[in-house]
């Protein structure tokens, strides 16, 4: 017999069972000595105004529904059911930033919150923005009981994604993950002018995920604005010798090879772009966008 460490100061027994929290308290016993420890607040009376509210959302009364949750959330800013029933209400509108804002907030307070961890992967998958999404159904996996219907969409989904990025890079995963979080280093460093830094946080990235031509044209930009045109042009070359179609490596070469051999770009920062998620997932031409 232990404490529910999520419901209450009470002893769990038999009685527990069907609780809405009762699942998440037993896998956190099990996990306690690899997860840091939390307390939140737990209010029967908010948890079924929210399930009312939310049923009103899901029949169509968004209106009625959210005007229920944006009075109790005035009173109660930090419970995390208000600020998940929120963001289910931003989805709904189409506002993703604000709904994975609230969504992230609302599993900050309650780690396990397998609903807000499910959702705010929607969010992000909905925004195409595939790191995210793919760390938000990981917290799914790793939080939720095996026969949870958001664990097995999560798991299908996981699976997928990672046949296919096998399939199309050769690598696992976690490589393809851990290559991300390096490659937004590297646009950092690109937006603070750092360019010798960046290019070599290019080539890291390059070492992990071979394919990756979005490296190689960045490492374009940046020997451009370092002044080494050759080097630039064969930063260009070989991105697009990955994806033929990487309009944005197109134009920045033609842009580069115009320069004179001693000339650099204007100094500044440089624009940078999600090609992937801005354009090819989206059936877009960057070239076009620049004539509009």
């Amino acid at each position: 017999m232990t404490i529910c460490s999520q419901c209450c100061a009470m002893k769990r027994n038999p009685e527990c069972e069907g609780c809405s929290y009762y699942e998440f308290s037993k896998k956190y016993e099990v996990e306690k000595n690899s997860q840091e420890d939390f307390i939140i607040e737990i209010n029967e009376e908010i948890d079924r105004v929210v399930d009312e509210a939310l049923a009103m959302v899901e029949c169509g009364d968004i209106k009625k529904g959210d005007e229920i949750i944006t009075k109790l959330l005035n009173d109660h800013p930090d419970y995390h059911m208000l600020l998940y029933a929120k963001g289910v209400i931003f989805a709904l509108k189409d506002q993703l930033d604000r709904a994975i804002e609230l969504f992230k907030k609302a599993a900050d307070i309650f780690p396990y919150f397998i609903e807000a961890h499910y959702n705010l992967a929607v969010a992000y998958q909905k925004k195409l923005e595939i790191g995210d999404t793919i760390n938000a159904y990981k917290k799914v996996v790793a939080f939720g009981a095996t026969d949870n219907m958001y664990v097995l969409q999560a798991k299908k989904f996981l699976s997928g994604v990672e046949k296919e990025i096998f399939n199309s890079n050769g690598i696992n995963l976690d490589t393809f993950l851990k290559a991300q979080v390096l490659f937004e280093q590297g646009i950092s460093l690109m937006e603070q002018q750092k360019w010798e830094k960046a290019i070599d946080k290019f080539k890291t990235v390059l070492s992990l995920h071979k394919q990756h031509y979005q490296s190689y044209g960045n490492m374009g930009l940046c020997y451009a604005k370092l002044g080494k045109k050759n080097l630039a042009i064969d930063a260009f070359d070989k991105a697009m010798e990955i994806n033929p179609e990487y309009e944005v490596a197109i134009v920045n070469r033609e842009v580069v090879k115009s320069l004179a051999d001693d000339e650099k770009p204007e100094p500044g920062q440089v624009e940078t772009v999600d090609y992937a998620r801005d354009y090819t997932l989206k059936g877009k031409s960057y070239i076009k966008s620049m004539f509009k």
